[in-house]
């Protein structure tokens, strides 16, 4: 049943209301990992509230989800801000993103779904062309295709949602954007991804998983250092 209610001198539909904290929700949950919120930023309950055009109600609602996600953190007298992750946190998610990512190389290898290795030598010609015309935009993309497809590929739903939830700890996509700065990193990073399909279409599962790996850690290294600076240079 529908029930309408008042709450701080505005009319709230309950049902209406659990969708658009639900939208809420996912529309500063994007904004974080995409990186348009910044680790350490403020979030305002009332600029939110008058971006998106609803009580501050759904606001607050949508605060308390993104710290059990471990995305906000609610701090007293001071109000909400970005996770701001520290360096052993970040080492910790690289170390759980090597180990996932190359058991999902691994049974990607395993099960040799032709439909997928196309998609995967796709992804590493677009980073070919990304290299050749300093594309760094077209990188990216093409890098979160290669690593979708090897996840959805694994065919292990428990691993996934293991992976999405690690990966939603940081701004991740904002720092592979940092990472590829560096034109030296770009070449060993499509050298890399060559290397994990080379291994899938073999068929090789430890070869792959070793290769996933290998690439995990290198990027890991770099990016971590690069999240190091960019944080540092904010105190």
């Amino acid at each position: 049943m529908v029930q309408t209610f008042k709450k701080e001198g505005l009319y709230i539909t309950a049902i209406l209301t659990l969708g658009i904290t639900a939208q809420v929700t996912n529309a500063i949950r994007e904004s974080i990992v995409t990186g348009d919120y910044e680790p350490g930023q403020k979030l305002s309950e009332t600029v939110l509230s008058e971006y998106y055009k609803v009580s501050r109600t759904p606001i607050r609602e949508a605060f308390k989800q993104l710290e059990r996600e471990g995305l906000v953190e609610i701090i007293p007298r001071v109000g909400t801000c970005v996770t701001k992750p520290t360096e052993k946190e970040l080492d910790e998610l690289f170390t759980l993103k090597e180990v996932m990512e190359g058991l999902a190389a691994g049974l990607l290898a395993e099960s040799g779904s032709a439909k997928d290795i196309n998609n995967l030598k796709q992804a590493v010609s677009d980073m070919e062309i990304a290299m050749q015309t300093s594309d760094k935009k077209l990188y990216v993309e093409a890098n979160e295709v290669f690593h979708s497809v090897i996840q959805e590929g694994a065919n292990n739903s428990k691993l996934s949602y293991m992976l999405n939830l690690l990966l939603n700890q940081i701004p991740y996509r904002q720092y592979v954007f940092l990472t590829i700065e560096d034109p030296n990193r770009r070449e060993r990073s499509l050298k890399e991804h060559q290397a994990v399909l080379i291994a899938i279409e073999k068929g090789n599962r430890e070869e792959a998983e070793k290769a996933m790996r290998e690439h995990v850690k290198a990027s890991g290294m770099q990016l971590k250092m690069d999240i190091a600076k960019k944080l540092g240079q904010k105190k």
